[in-house]
């Protein structure tokens, strides 16, 4: 739901516009996206009633922010830049996969830390699981939802769907990360380290063998809370430097072209910057 960011989108200031874009299906009779492609190419076509050419600044929270990569590819292709690509916390899709002896670490490590009560736990952790299962293949899941409803059962399946198909390409530009404090749950030896959630945790969420440039911001809270009061704060005060230097860059283009940029864009500039100082 792109209101989970409104918090950021509310610290980010009043001076410049700040448009989200909401998963297409979370409430209506729309059918959801389930692919990224498709996802940006929609996207794409709302930004640009707003913005029809770049300088773009593009971001996104999560899988949000693995729409904004594909985003940045498919207008490079089409000879538009983005002079800033944000990512909140989103994940390489493709990621490396545990094996059988991984699993098998794993559930050493937690009987060790648990002892026996592990044991009981994970048989009915695996009947829930089960449960749930049998359940979402009787259609029990958003079953008699009114078409007002969000339809977050739906928008899940898609992304994952969309998360398992997407291979992203390399691209030629920078990406700013912002992610929380890394979940460091399991050591699977050399090198390799699984969260709690039993994904593989990666400095730069993976993202590192696609991309040449990657700026690592680690703020407070986890991944849901980073976005919300009051952890989100330090994050607005670091994106908006961001902004900052990213609309600087545009304005030094535009003179180098002998292009005109607007007395009042370079006064905003002057003045987030301040507030970034003072946050």
């Amino acid at each position: 739901n792109v209101l989970n960011l409104r918090h950021l989108a509310h610290l980010l200031g009043t001076d410049r516009p700040f448009y989200g874009l909401q998963a297409r299906g979370l409430y209506g009779d729309q059918a959801p996206h389930d692919t990224f492609e498709d996802m940006a190419r929609d996207y794409i076509k709302e930004l640009r009633t707003i913005q029809p050419h770049g300088p773009y600044l593009l971001g996104g929270f999560s899988g949000g922010g693995i729409t904004a990569y594909e985003m940045a590819q498919q207008l490079l292709a089409e000879g538009e830049e983005t002079a800033l690509l944000v990512m909140l916390d989103s994940n390489l899709p493709g990621g490396p996969v545990m094996t059988r002896a991984d699993k098998l670490r794993v559930h050493a490590q937690r009987l060790r830390r648990k002892g026996p009560r592990y044991l009981y736990d994970a048989v009915e952790n695996h009947l829930r699981w089960r449960r749930e299962q049998a359940a979402a293949r009787a259609g029990q899941g958003d079953a008699g939802q009114k078409p007002y409803e969000l339809q977050n059962a739906a928008i899940e399946a898609a992304f994952r769907t969309a998360f398992a198909r997407y291979r992203p390409k390399p691209y030629p530009g920078k990406i700013e990360l912002f992610r929380p404090r890394l979940d460091k749950a399991y050591d699977l030896g050399n090198g390799r380290v699984l969260d709690h959630n039993l994904q593989f945790v990666f400095h730069d969420n993976g993202w590192g063998q696609h991309v040449p440039a990657i700026d690592v911001h680690e703020v407070p809270g986890t991944h849901d809370s980073m976005v919300l009061e009051p952890n989100v704060r330090v994050m607005a005060a670091r994106l908006r430097a961001c902004i900052v230097a990213a609309e600087n860059g545009i304005a030094t283009s535009g003179d180098a072209e002998g292009g005109r940029v607007p007395a009042a864009a370079a006064a905003t500039a002057s003045r987030v910057r301040e507030e970034a100082a003072v946050s």
